[in-house]
């Protein structure tokens, strides 16, 4: 009988059992719990000289089967669920009021822990009687708030923010602006009030600024909750005191992102319209816009014809412009390098009949849709502008409509997936007799088509079909092909009045005053109206040509997707309401859409609407800004 000794490493074995701290080597291999302390906690924000922060230490225990416990603080990864709240070591740093969830982890075995950051607080603004405004309201004496609108979701990167007040009493000078939600926000703002820009339409306004860091705080404690805001307005010695009326409104992390190019009537040089193509870069400075490019520097028009830049695209990643010049019945276009300002191909009437008056850029931006005439033609996006394929979806049109429909507002999914457009038969409403530019779609339904991202699949089918007495047009697709947002406006509403002699019609599509935006799933379904981003069932505001943002995020467990479009409804109390009347010049707005996705929305799943920041220097003479145009990047200006 022969023995045998084999040696074995202890070393090795050791290494291959999970190690959990402690010299005498308590409790072994997985079988074991793990704690997070304090598993709840609560801490309050204090100011930090940039912002406000808020400090707390954890420790992490295993508890082993055998009864035993260990310190595996050292072994653990900690991580927090929120960018606000930074990691050193075991010792998390707060940043933003909010409750969240710190997790720790050693080998395949978690715990977590509830963190409550809370901000209770103020701000008391240079010579403000901080006092008067705490004293006992005057029931007799109730402000209201004009803005932000109530219901409203703002992005975290909107900037600054302005609450504006109406005074019940003209002597009232001295503002407070509190912030509550849950008990994790109570947080207010003192301040003199600054009037309205526009003091002629509003003489008793009280504005009130602040700073835009504070969305921090507000998206902060949003995730769970409202926010509440309360304004008391007072006389600068604390009589003449009154609240208002308390609305919510909630932000979001999520924010705005990438370039977003509109028509303007803030050109330069050009007497006649000075109109332009403005932009925001949502990725860089977001509080306000720049002007792109003026009519007055687009490439010039034959002589004798005017020289107004027109309705425009952008392709997805931004480095592609397309626009018309001259009007819509010239039909001029010009295609541009945005990153030069330079014009890659330019069309001065060489085409029968003219070239174009809307187009949509393929994902890639190689190639493009163009509509001229009410007939879209597939053509390459560089400076031959080649013909691929005229008279696109026309055979399944007419099938369904007749041999006069015709197609118009092409848009190109981002992903490529589908082309959506409008069709529509000319009529006599088109007040250009002879000219059917496609402009103006009176009676308009929206198709849908697949595409592989290079041109259109099979056949179009109807997603919106017509319905008498109303137009269905501007349709727009989101980032994940999933939904189409759109217009639609009533023949029985109002006409525009003083449109001077073009798109004067209730229903013809262009400028509409009962437009309000409507949505519907790209698989198809009932429409539903975004009522909250309309502000209002019939709102009669020319809530006009909806365009998705270029991605989208989460709130509350729903998928987040933001929408922009123009509308002449008030703007607190800066700009006067337009409704019922296109004598106000429109200006952007966007809207939340929050969507649970394992239920497409049945019911109307949008916020009240927000106005974006900047866009007019001077409130007595406003500009007129519509047809917003979104891409993931706003390119730099060589």
């Amino acid at each position: 009988m022969r023995t045998w000794w084999i040696a074995i490493s202890l070393s090795s074995v050791i290494a291959c059992a999970p190690k959990h701290g402690g010299d005498d080597g308590g409790g072994s291999g997985s079988d074991y719990t793990l704690e997070i302390t304090p598993a709840q906690s609560s801490i309050t924000l204090v100011s930090n000289g940039t912002g406000f922060s808020a400090m707390q230490a954890y420790a992490v225990v295993a508890h082993y089967a055998d009864g035993t416990d260990d310190d595996v603080t050292a072994d653990a990864t900690i991580t927090p669920n929120d960018m606000t709240i930074a990691m050193s070591g075991a010792t998390a740093t707060a940043s933003a009021a909010g409750e969240y969830t710190i997790t720790a982890m050693v080998d395949e075995q978690s715990a977590n822990a509830t963190l409550d950051v809370q901000l209770v607080g103020d701000s008391v603004g240079s010579g403000v009687n901080q006092g008067g405004l705490d004293g006992t309201p005057d029931p007799s004496e109730v402000p209201t708030i004009a803005y932000p609108p109530a219901g409203a979701l703002f992005p975290i990167n909107i900037a600054p923010l302005e609450v504006h007040a109406q005074k019940s009493d003209p002597s009232q000078s001295i503002a407070r602006v509190t912030f509550t939600s849950g008990s994790n926000l109570s947080f207010s703002y003192y301040a003199t009030c600054a009037a309205s820009p526009n003091p002629t339409q509003f003489p008793n306004a009280c504005i009130v600024t602040i700073d835009g860091s504070f969305a921090t705080q507000l998206a902060g404690v949003s995730e769970a909750d409202d926010v509440s805001i309360t304004v008391r307005l007072a006389a600068a010695d604390g009589t003449m005191l009154g609240e208002s009326q308390p609305i919510t409104a909630a932000w979001s992390k999520t924010p705005l992102s990438g370039g977003l190019y509109y028509w303007t009537t803030a050109g330069t040089g050009d007497t006649t319209f000075n109109t332009a193509i403005a932009r925001y870069d949502f990725d860089g400075d977001a509080s306000s816009p720049t002007i792109y490019l003026s009519s007055a520097d687009a490439p010039a028009v034959p002589t004798g014809q005017t020289q107004c830049i027109g309705c425009h695209a952008v392709s997805k990643d931004g480095t592609k412009l397309a626009f018309s010049l001259g009007g819509s019945i010239p039909g001029y276009y010009s295609l541009y390098d945005v990153a030069s300002v330079t014009a890659t191909a330019t069309e001065m009437g060489s085409n029968t009949p003219p070239f174009a008056e809307m187009t949509t850029f393929s994902p890639n931006g190689s190639r493009e849709i163009a509509m001229n005439y009410g007939d879209l033609s597939l053509r390459a996006a560089d400076s031959t502008l080649g013909m691929q394929t005229d008279g696109l979806f026309q055979a399944e049109v007419q099938a369904e409509a007749g041999s006069g429909e015709k197609e118009s507002q092409p848009f190109w999914s981002p992903t490529g997936a589908h082309i959506a457009f409008v069709s529509w038969t000319p009529s006599g409403s088109d007040v250009s007799t002879g000219h059917d530019t496609g402009d103006m779609v009176e009676g308009g339904q929206i198709w849908l088509a697949q595409s592989d991202g290079q041109a259109p699949i099979g056949a179009a089918s109807l997603l919106v079909p017509h319905v008498d007495g109303i137009t269905s047009y501007y349709p727009a697709i989101s980032d994940d092909d999933l939904y189409v947002v759109f217009d639609q406006s009533s023949c029985s509403g109002p006409p525009n009045t003083a449109a001077q002699g073009w798109g004067v019609g209730a229903c013809d599509g262009y400028n509409d005053i009962s437009a309000t935006l409507m949505m519907v799933p790209t698989v198809g379904g009932t429409p539903v109206q975004l009522e909250n981003a309309n502000g209002g069932a019939s709102p009669l505001t020319t809530n006009s040509w909806p365009r998705w943002s270029p991605d989208h995020g989460t709130f509350r467990g729903k998928e987040l997707y933001w929408v922009a479009f123009s509308s002449r409804r008030a703007y607190g109390l800066s700009l006067q309401s337009g409704a019922g009347s296109d004598v106000v010049k429109p200006q952007l707005w966007f809207a939340a859409v929050a969507i649970d996705p394992a239920n497409p929305p049945t019911t109307d799943p949008s916020y009240a609407a927000v106005w974006l920041p900047g866009q007019d220097p001077s409130f007595t003479g406003p500009r007129g800004n519509h047809t917003p145009a979104w891409t993931t990047k706003a390119v730099t200006i060589q």
